[in-house]
């Protein structure tokens, strides 16, 4: 019931969409039935796999000093990885939705994260392998395997991932926190980077269609912004708030996962899904199988291979080697130590010939040269008892101290932690607000750039047309011009036509007036006029003279009259 509980009372997810559609109805049958969701499905817990045993995982593993233990049931609850003392690599499956205290299906997020932590004490633990199949699931999540990946890099080891079958969402953000990323198959699918929130609302006043009761909701009045997301989608459906926050976890997410794979481009980083085969060099690393993932895992550790070049410059801490605690544990152990072996020598009897031999370092605590012994034992006077009591609170104190320090020094270190975490935060929305910045002014300058464009394509496109314009005035001109030419001609032709009618004139007139000088004789009475051939009578000048035939031109007329001149 744990996963269900975290399924109703969450809403941020990183999760595939498919899944998530065909899960919230059966969720809700459940809920309106009053039944338990189960699924039959054993789950995976993590195996320690040592050098011998990984190419086909054996039934049982055998410690030095003989115990036995199952493998497939993994280490979990046993003494096994406390007594296991050979190099191993710790495999964890992770197989389904991913949620904090884990379902039906797999364990959660907070036994992944405690898993890794646990194996990373052990100092014979080579490095940690993800096999993974999972559609995502709470953004929680994240925040568990962060913690998990530092303490696994504190101690030097790293952590890998083999994908067998998918890995989305949230399962993506693990894969941005590990060293190096694998799949089993080329079709195998990743991505689906992003954060959603799916959840169910009631809103205040409404009644249950079955029993009729009325859900009601009351809140302080000072308590304007509790529950306030969930009261204005409810109430007014209004998202503001929620996408707000959603928006602030992804761009988290995707300086998260740009900063692992950094040859990421926005298309991968946006929802999309891809088969591993579209997405290689990008989101994984290469193909190889559960066994050469292992193998490489140990190669790892014992420096036979180098760390991938997008990984290879992240912070390790300096591995503790077997047999070796931290400083802080040696210091206990030293306390602990001296603690014991005072409560040694006061529960023992002590014989005065070689006590000081034996005990040197008690004699040196107490100050003394020598100390009496009887035969029912060696007992302390008033000043050696103050002595002693003053020895034991001073280390004590010192114990007290240690211990104090240790978790002052804990504190610091999840104050640091907890302040990297806010400048990493600030560093990508900084990072994020800028980049929106820059592709304002981008989308301005092209923009600008745009209309340009268009301002140019338009005084072209007017340039065009002028051109055609002075063009076509210069065919109206080309064509006035030959008119005007055509014209001049005809002008010309018409004067001298006119200068020969006047010329015809002035010879008329020079005619008439020699007639008028020198009258010939009249015609006979009655005479008509002589037909000029076209029903017109040409006029007789004068007998003996020639007679003008109105019919012909003025040349012809003086050819004629010459002849007629010349046969007279």
């Amino acid at each position: 019931m744990n996963g269900l509980f975290e399924i109703l009372s969450n809403k941020e997810w990183m999760i595939q969409q498919e899944f998530l559609h065909s899960i919230l109805p059966t969720l809700q049958y459940n809920i309106t039935n009053h039944a338990t969701l189960g699924i039959e499905r054993e789950k995976k817990s993590p195996m320690a796999v040592n050098a011998a045993g990984h190419d086909i995982f054996r039934e049982y593993e055998v410690t030095d000093d003989g115990k036995t233990y199952p493998m497939y049931d993994g280490w979990t609850g046993t003494d096994f990885l406390k007594d296991l003392k050979q190099p191993f690599v710790n495999v964890i499956p992770i197989d389904g939705p991913i949620t904090r205290d884990g379902g039906a299906c797999s364990y959660g997020s907070k036994d992944i994260r405690d898993w890794v932590m646990k194996a990373s004490d052990n100092p014979y633990c080579q490095n940690h392998l993800f096999v993974v199949n999972t559609p995502g699931g709470s953004a929680w999540a994240k925040n568990d395997f962060e913690q998990a990946r530092d303490y696994a890099h504190d101690r030097g080891l790293r952590l890998l991932m083999l994908i067998d079958g998918s890995c989305y969402s949230a399962g993506e953000y693990l894969a941005s926190l590990c060293d190096e990323v694998y799949v089993v198959n080329l079709n195998d699918g990743l991505g689906c980077v992003g954060v959603m929130a799916s959840f169910f609302t009631m809103k205040n006043g409404s009644k249950n269609q079955f029993t009729d009761e009325t859900y009601r909701e009351y809140y302080a009045t000072k308590s304007v912004n509790k529950n306030k997301e969930i009261r204005d989608i409810a109430e007014n459906n209004d998202a503001t708030l929620l996408i707000k926050e959603l928006d602030e976890l992804e761009a988290e997410f995707r300086a998260d996962m740009k900063k692992a794979f950094p040859t990421a481009t926005d298309k991968h980083l946006d929802g999309r899904t891809f088969k591993a085969k579209e997405v290689m060099g990008i989101l994984c690393d290469g193909q190889m199988l559960l066994g050469d993932a292992i193998n490489r895992a140990f190669d790892l550790a014992s420096g036979k291979v180098k760390p991938i070049e997008r990984t290879a410059g992240r912070k390790m801490g300096k591995r503790m080697k077997a047999g070796q605690a931290e400083p802080m544990q040696q210091a206990f152990a030293h306390a602990q130590q001296t603690a014991d072996q005072i409560d040694n020598i006061l529960s023992t009897q002590l014989n005065t010939i070689n006590m000081k031999e034996k005990f040197p370092q008690i004699f040196a605590l107490l100050g003394v040269e020598a100390m009496e012994c009887k035969e029912d034992g060696t007992f302390f006077n008033i000043s050696l008892l103050e002595t002693l009591e003053s020895k034991i609170g001073e280390m004590q104190q010192t114990n007290a101290d240690a211990k104090a320090l240790a978790e002052q020094m804990t504190n610091e270190k999840n104050d640091l932690t907890a302040q990297v975490e806010t400048l990493k935060t600030e560093h990508a929305q900084a990072i994020e607000t800028l980049k929106a910045e820059h592709q304002t002014k981008v989308d301005e300058l092209n923009s600008t750039i745009e209309e340009k464009q268009n301002a140019i394509a338009a005084l072209k496109q007017e340039k065009a047309d002028l051109q055609g314009e002075v063009n076509a005035k210069a065919e109206q001109m080309e064509t006035l011009t030959a008119d005007l030419n055509g014209s001049k001609s005809a002008l010309e032709t018409a004067q001298n036509t006119i200068a020969e009618r006047d010329q015809q004139i002035s010879d008329l007139n020079t005619q008439i007036a020699e007639l008028q000088n020198n009258p010939g004789a009249e015609p006979a009475a009655g005479a008509a006029p002589a037909d000029n051939g076209q029903g017109a009578q040409a006029a007789t000048v004068g007998v003996g003279r020639y007679v003008y035939d109105n019919s012909k031109s003025y040349d012809e007329n003086m050819r004629l009259k010459t002849e007629f001149e010349k046969g007279k």
